[in-house]
């Protein structure tokens, strides 16, 4: 798959709440995640697992928007905005630029701006 490609499927699980598939889909087995914090994910199934809890813990589907992307050669961007409810803390809003570097096919970079 091209980065359009996966940037284009990305974008359409995303806006229909599939993340996890998304991730298990799209993603490499050894992709990282760094978080606008600076926590870092590495391997898909860390990924999924953090993933899990977050949507586990929400009480109902989440509010999702989605940009379409931009590319340049390896790499892709989106804007994500997210309305939620949390068990534990209520009320959130998730909006975030997210920056994808491909390669082989795969998703194996993902780095969060806030």
């Amino acid at each position: 798959m091209s980065t359009q490609d996966i940037a284009g499927r990305l974008i359409h699980l995303c806006r229909n709440g599939e993340f996890i598939q998304a991730e298990e889909e799209l993603y490499w087995q050894n992709a990282i995640q760094i978080e606008a914090t600076g926590e870092k994910f590495e391997g898909i199934e860390n990924l999924i697992l953090k993933e899990k809890q977050f949507l586990d813990k929400l009480t109902e589907k989440p509010v999702v928007n989605v940009s379409d992307a931009i590319i340049a050669s390896d790499f892709f961007a989106i804007k994500m905005h997210m309305e939620y409810v949390h068990k534990e803390t209520g009320s959130g809003i998730i909006d975030e630029i997210l920056v994808y570097k491909v390669n082989n096919g795969k998703i194996v970079l993902l780095v969060c701006y806030f």
